[in-house]
């Protein structure tokens, strides 16, 4: 709620100021003593009201009561007058609130527009109606003379609304440009120069009479430079200090509008005082809604970019995330075959050294026995035999299942001396021809790595044993760069690779697992010899390390 000595103090500032502006307008009549083309208080008012509300219209009237009481007419036509004049100021700022919802920053084009229609064009036909039809009642100016008389009342309340307004809004609504060293230099060089060039056009006795109205389109690059680098601002002041050289020039007789009627050489400063603002207000208008477009678009770009980079950030997080499950499950998954593993090496030993040579010790049992009973010719000799025989079977098995759960010589000999061991186990007991070649350049340290390959060539050659009516199989074991590369190669039937690969066997999805688990690729393709070959590629566990340490520390 606005305090009370505020109100009565700018109610008392828009009473004076009104009149004031009222009174040195009218030295300026053109019709008697009451009409004006130079009627800077439509203008004050208007700001009046739309910056501080319609309460001040009170201080409207009564200034506009006091200048008219001024010129001498009667009171009564004078405070008819003054109703006029602040009806005027009401419907036009009513206008512009309501119905466009006005903004006193003048940034908009539709504010501009706004201005220029309902308070510059239409509200002022209110206060040029009342006026000139109460001076006509009251016989200071005949009705013959009512429209001229009204066109000149219209055309001064329309310059007054479009000069004045918008500096007084900006005044008293928008902040106060703040000039950098260098804007500052460049304002007043503006200044300078446009009142040097408007004092001459304006001031210049040679052009009086002669109608040379082009003279006066000097001036519009000054308004253009002005709404162009200095905005609202640069364009009302421009506007406002070429209507006061402008009118000053004219009144004293000098000048492109100067012709041998005074009353005509304002009419044609008024229109070009009306022509200059709308210029300058438009352009600026757009300059500022080009800007706050603009503004908006890299305030876009700025917060479209921070939330790219907060998702960027996210997702980076989220897969730091998983990368460290991924990373946790590997280990964890390496644990568990690492555990197996050893279970399994722990029962195969158990087989061999355990159970195996308990078979053992029975067969050598067995086969006294039915040596003995052979050398007595007893009939049980044949049944001993029986024995004997199913007893080395047994222990073959035995030895058999001890070798498939866990290959000794993988941990002797290492994965070369392991796989060497199964190609010669496939020749002798599978009774295929199998051969294992391996890169002098290719070693495997690392007891899982050689567990997981062993097994992937287990597997794989088991299903060529089974499946590919092979004559010959090769086991590779190379380097490829930074990469190694164990192939089981056959010259079987072939098969449809992609078949096989979506295959739901146990034996193929152990081997793809046991592939990734090695970080390196499963492939089955066709070979040259139109048989299968199974191929896993993993990277140099030793470069895989160094790279590991490195990033790291």
């Amino acid at each position: 709620m606005e305090q009370v000595p505020t109100f009565l103090l700018r109610l008392t500032g828009v009473t004076l100021l009104y009149a004031a502006a009222a009174i040195g307008g009218l030295m300026y009549a053109v019709v008697g003593s009451t009409v004006t083309l130079v009627w800077a208080p439509s203008g004050i008012a208007l700001a009046a009201l739309l910056a501080y509300g319609y309460r001040l219209s009170f201080g409207v009237a009564l200034g506009a009561f006091l200048a008219n009481a001024w010129t001498g007419i009667p009171l009564a036509a004078s405070a008819v007058i003054a109703m006029g004049n602040t009806l005027e100021a009401l419907v036009g700022a009513f206008l512009l609130v309501r119905l466009v919802r006005f903004r006193n920053a003048l940034d908009r084009r539709r504010d501009v527009f706004a201005l220029i229609v309902l308070a510059a064009i239409f509200s002022t036909m209110l206060s040029a109606s009342v006026g000139v039809a109460t001076l006509a009642l009251g016989g200071i100016v005949s009705f013959g003379e009512y429209a001229a008389v009204w066109l000149k009342w219209w055309l001064g309340d329309m310059m007054g609304v479009l000069v004045v307004t918008p500096p007084l809004l900006l005044w008293l609504s928008h902040s106060r440009p703040v000039l950098s060293p260098l804007k500052a230099v460049e304002a007043l060089c503006l200044v300078a120069a446009l009142v040097l060039v408007s004092h001459k056009i304006f001031g210049a006795p040679e052009l009086a009479g002669h109608g040379y109205y082009p003279a006066s389109l000097a001036v519009f690059p000054f308004v253009i430079w002005g709404a162009l680098r200095f905005g609202r601002w640069g364009a009302s002041l421009v506007t406002l200090v070429v209507s006061v050289l402008a009118i000053w020039g004219t009144t004293q007789g000098t000048g492109p509008f100067v012709v041998d009627q005074p009353v005509d050489s304002l009419v044609r400063w008024c229109a070009f005082a009306i022509v200059v603002a709308v210029t300058g207000l438009l352009l600026a208008a757009s300059v500022a809604e080009q800007r706050r477009a603009q503004a908006d678009l890299k305030s876009s770009h700025d917060g479209l970019e921070q939330r790219v980079k907060e998702r960027t950030q996210a997702i980076a997080d989220i897969n730091a995330d998983l990368r460290r499950e991924m990373a946790a499950r590997r280990r964890l998954e390496k644990a568990l075959i690492r555990v197996s593993e050893e279970q399994q090496q722990a029962i195969g030993r158990e087989l061999h050294d355990g159970l195996g040579q308990h078979l053992t010790g029975l067969a050598l049992f067995s086969a006294t026995l039915q040596q003995k009973l052979h050398e007595r010719a007893q009939p049980e000799a044949e049944a001993a035999r029986r024995i004997v025989e199913l007893v080395n079977q047994a222990t073959a098995m035995t030895r058999s299942v001890a070798r498939g759960l866990y290959p000794a010589a993988l941990e002797v000999g290492g994965l070369s001396a392991a796989l060497e061991q199964l190609a010669e186990y496939t020749r002798s007991l599978q009774g295929m021809a199998c051969v294992f070649r391996c890169g002098a350049d290719v070693q495997v340290r690392d007891p899982l790595v050689a567990i997981n390959l062993y097994r992937v060539a287990q597997e794989a050659v088991n299903n060529a044993v089974k499946y590919s009516q092979a004559n010959h199989l090769r086991i590779d074991l190379t380097r490829v760069e930074d990469r190694h590369r164990l192939a089981i190669s056959d010259d079987g039937i072939g098969a449809d690779p992609e078949r096989i690969w979506h295959g739901q066997g146990l034996g193929m999805h152990s081997m793809r697992y046991r592939a990734s688990l090695l970080g390196g690729t499963f492939a089955i393709e066709r070979n040259a010899h139109r048989g299968t070959t199974v191929a896993v590629m993993y990277p140099d566990q030793g470069e895989q390390n160094e790279q590991q340490r490195q990033h790291g520390s």
